[in-house]
């Protein structure tokens, strides 16, 4: 392990994604850190009318600098499907939209195993489908991305496929951190990475039975996009991985499925870290490295530059 994480995961709490909603509990009561925008940034608050008439809460985080064609970047937070919170990844989003000019939407999706899969899955789908429309007038044109991470990764990729096949928005990137896309537990790292810390294989297996419950014997690719037989014609992506956890190499197999598929991609290991590790640590020298990479290569996929020379928050 990354001698900058052992301390920290030496007292880390375990997430109980056994009882969701004791977690989902617990994470409300517990204090959060004040959050700030940037200047240059402001945050609107709306609601997509989703499947069956669920009303999606997003929020937009718009630079004030952005273009009429700054393009759009979607953002799915991860959870295993039944955890996590927006709000705690503010500061990220309105970084993000600070320093590449443009306008990041933060999707809030329904949890299982209350509302099971396709529910997050529609809603995730509904956001994209809602923005691409307004594409060019109340939002800028230009690229649009999804991105997310470990289940809002996997969510992004559904998208993503489910777009491609329905004829859906034109989606110009995706972006896919430590990505939890295989129902089928099949990689390597489940079993030589059982125990890993932060997010193990009882966690992995756990959360797989609350999204798909009967499914996840065989699970939908929309749902578990590692189980897709076909990957052409996807857009670009670009795909993190974590060298001590134990999804690591359902993330190098689908990078490597999508590259033989004629899918440009960007595939980043990075060694001795675990699962999250950029948000659990974010000062931690391979936190600030990994995002320096995210920027560069979203900025790429939005045609433009980092604004800020230094990645540090």
């Amino acid at each position: 392990m990354d001698p900058e994480f052992v301390d920290f995961l030496a007292t880390f709490p375990p997430l109980n994604f056994a009882d969701p909603a004791a977690q989902r509990l617990a994470d409300a009561q517990a204090p959060r850190p004040e959050s700030q925008l940037p200047a240059g940034v402001t945050r609107t608050d709306e609601e997509i009318t989703g499947v069956d008439g669920h009303q999606v809460p997003i929020a937009v985080y718009r630079d004030e600098d952005v273009g009429p064609d700054g393009g759009i970047v979607v953002w799915i937070h991860g959870g295993g499907f039944v955890l996590g919170d927006p709000e705690l990844e503010e500061s990220f989003c309105a970084l993000l939209a600070r320093k590449l000019s443009t306008v990041v939407v933060a999707v809030t999706y329904r949890f299982a195993p209350e509302h099971p899969y396709p529910a997050g899955l529609d809603d995730c789908y509904c956001a994209v489908t809602h923005l691409a429309a307004l594409s060019g007038v109340r939002y800028p044109s230009g690229p649009l991305i999804v991105a997310g991470a470990s289940a809002g990764a996997a969510l992004a990729a559904g998208v993503v496929l489910r777009s491609r096949d329905s004829q859906g928005p034109g989606i110009d990137g995706q972006v896919l951190l430590m990505p939890f896309i295989d129902a089928t537990l099949s990689q390597p790292s489940i079993r030589t990475l059982a125990e890993a810390p932060v997010f193990d294989s009882r966690d992995a297996r756990l959360c797989w039975n609350h999204y798909l419950g009967p499914l996840a014997a065989d699970p939908p690719e929309y749902a578990s996009p590692a189980v897709a037989a076909d990957l052409t014609d996807l857009p670009p992506a670009y795909i993190l991985a974590a060298g001590e956890d134990c999804l690591r190499d359902e993330a190098i197999d689908y990078a490597l499925r999508l590259q033989d598929s004629g899918v440009p991609t960007e595939l980043h290991l990075v060694p001795s870290v675990p699962h999250g590790f950029n948000g659990l640590l974010p000062g931690a020298t391979a936190s600030r490295r990994a995002r320096h990479n995210l920027e560069e290569a979203m900025g790429a996929m939005l045609g433009r530059t980092v604004r800020v020379a230094n990645h540090a928050r």
